[in-house]
């Protein structure tokens, strides 16, 4: 068997996710590496109490959990004395990420005095680049999507998905209202760039090299035997990229934006404190990097927060997400702040904590099990082949999205599996639904040509697997017959394996899967070598969704359910709108609420609602 090696931490998203998501159960994540000792234990036991010394493996004390006690909230700071300015401002956002550059631009053409502060070197901090986009749009009008076109998807539909997703805990306010004015609210961020934003016609026509940003839409056209209305996991074609490479240049497009209007920017800053007058939020405290000096910064309309998410903060996610570090789960973020630490450290949450602001219950880590990534060819990603854990055993229907799958695995011994299948997997492909992570298509070339794919791509080259097989320190695996393959793997029980395959052939000649449910057209033998598998763990973390508890006007409320005046919220520190999982119904869905509850935050904040 080859030797699988580490991933170096240092590396692409994509590089990481193939690190984590093909030998994810073998890396040491880094990201966690100080977090929390060892668990010690990994099976079904792991996070249980051994006595009741108050501890458990994640090193917090859970009756403070019990009790709502803020164990992680570091000692509010004294009001600064040594103030060497003062600024005012009608608006002041703290974060510009997506949803803190929206907020800023919106309300500065609105015609509001904004400050837009962010403590990393530059504005317009994000990355990746997809959007889920429902209702009407004139962008997606170009590809005959949404509301007047045959593949309009009801918001309702959408929205009824998302909540139960995530087992109707969230606010349906906020996806309602999202859903349903979210069209033309991108076409707004999309005009930022005007004639530089190059929209592609379709999914497979070659892009132009010299293009500054390129949009690009996901299945257009729509695979020949999907049909979300006949799915019950539905995936919706409403979603979009932001590529070549990523989203950066529509970001700072908007960043700009605000700029033109009068928005001034103060980077490498800190917000250290809220500024609370009865209680009314009027102001911040804020630190300048450069300097060590502490500027006084008073609002006269609002405060908005977009400070994004807190999973580099090893203590609040022990707090909310005992599981998590239990489990080691793997997390990425590539963002530096102008003092090298990394950007998301849950400053909104402890900024709110610090003027009563509650927070949102069962927070959900945006787990992305990603399968294999393949080559610049292609990846099989989380195409739904048969999958067994180290004891050679089925233990789920694998035609479920990434979020699915990565429930399932952290059940399994040592959090893993092995997928399998053989020489006919380009036979199965098309029929796979066009969901999150999944390849889709099978081509003879590169689908797009000239397109960056941060992720698993929907076409996948009919020498993919066989280039992947083929790499230096590969990490998908081939075979001539079934017990040469498993010999590559770690399987405990080979037998067990072998019985689990018959089986899984036997369900699938006979047309019905009896044991787990799996549609008939996705149920495919493997009988013809040669035969190829690939080994899955913990999967990457992008971020820990969980925040201030707020509602579709952005608003914080305080401990006691009453709305905190003068502060708003936006992107991740906005709570309300995941929980205990990520929905995957909508690729993008995050950008696409962080880009519009910025708006709604930057608006509201200058009218005051």
């Amino acid at each position: 068997m080859k030797e699988k090696t580490k991933q170096s931490t240092e590396v692409s998203r994509r590089r990481f996710l193939q690190g984590m998501g093909a030998i994810g159960a073998t890396v040491v994540a880094t990201g966690l590496a100080a977090c929390a000792p060892s668990s010690g234990d990994s099976g079904g036991n792991a996070g249980v109490p051994a006595t009741d010394s108050g501890s458990d493996t994640t090193g917090y004390d859970w009756k403070a959990q019990s009790k709502n006690e803020l164990a992680w909230l570091p000692p509010e700071p004294a009001d600064p004395t040594d103030i060497s300015e003062e600024k005012r401002a009608d608006v002041v956002v703290i974060g510009s990420g997506v949803a803190g550059t929206c907020a800023a631009r919106k309300a500065a053409e609105a015609g509001a005095s904004v400050i837009l502060i962010e403590k990393a070197k530059t504005a317009g901090v994000c990355r990746s680049g997809e959007y889920a986009v429902p209702g009407k749009s004139k962008v997606f009008a170009t590809w005959k999507r949404g509301e007047g076109f045959d593949d309009y998807v009801d918001p309702d539909i959408i929205v009824d998905r998302e909540m139960e997703e995530m087992c109707y805990y969230p606010k349906r306010a906020i996806y309602s209202k999202w859903a349903h004015n979210v069209g033309p609210v991108f076409d707004w961020f999309c005009d930022a760039m005007g004639d530089r934003l190059y929209i592609a016609p379709n999914s497979t026509d070659p892009i132009p090299t010299d293009k500054e940003q390129v949009l690009w839409p996901f299945y257009v056209p729509l695979p020949e035997h999907f049909d979300w209305k006949k799915e019950a996991a539905p995936t919706y074609p409403v979603s979009v990229k932001f590529s070549n490479p990523d989203q950066h240049a529509i970001v700072k497009a908007n960043v700009d934006k605000a700029i033109e209007h009068g928005a001034e920017v103060l980077t490498g800053h800190f917000t250290e404190k809220l500024i609370k007058e009865g209680d009314r939020i009027t102001g911040v405290f804020v630190r300048d990097a450069a300097s060590g000096a502490y500027k006084k910064i008073t609002a006269n309309k609002g405060v908005i927060l977009a400070t994004g998410d807190y999973s580099s903060n090893k203590d609040i996610l022990a707090y909310y997400n005992p599981d998590f570090v239990v489990n080691n789960g793997p997390l990425m973020w590539p963002d530096v702040d102008v003092e090298g630490n990394r950007t998301n450290q849950g400053d909104g949450l402890i900024l709110g904590s610090y003027v009563n602001a509650a927070i949102q219950q069962k927070h959900a880590p945006m787990t992305h099990y990603m399968g294999h990534f393949g080559t610049s060819k292609g990846g099989i990603g989380t195409a739904p082949f048969l999958r067994l854990n180290v004891n050679g055993e089925r233990f789920m229907n694998e035609d479920q999205g990434g979020q699915a799958v990565q429930n399932q695995l952290e059940a399994q011994p040592e959090r893993k599996c092995w997928t399998i299948f053989d020489s006919t997997w380009a036979e199965s492909v098309p029929y796979f639904q066009a969901m999150h992570g999944c390849s889709s298509y099978v081509v003879d070339k590169p689908t797009p040509e000239n397109l960056t794919i941060d992720g698993i791509s929907p076409y996948i080259m009919r020498d993919a697997v066989e280039d992947a097989v083929a790499q230096k320190n590969a990490t998908m695996f081939k075979a001539e017959t079934i017990d040469e393959l498993l010999a590559l793997t770690d399987i405990r029980d080979k037998e067990k394996a072998k019985a689990s395959i018959e089986r899984y052939n036997e369900l699938a000649r006979n047309g019905k899967d009896v044991d787990f449910g799996k549609v008939a057209t996705r149920l495919h033998t493997i009988e013809k070598g040669p035969f190829y598998t690939f080994e899955s763990g913990m999967s990457m973390t992008l971020i820990v969704a969980g925040g201030l508890v707020s509602d579709e006007d952005c608003h914080v409320y305080d401990k006691e359910g009453k709305i905190i005046p003068g502060l708003y919220v936006a992107g991740n520190i906005q709570g309300n709108r995941y929980h205990v999982a990520y929905p995957i119904a909508c690729k993008g869905i995050s950008h696409s609420l962080c880009m519009f509850y910025g708006y709604i935050a930057g608006e509201n904040a200058v009218k005051q609602i």
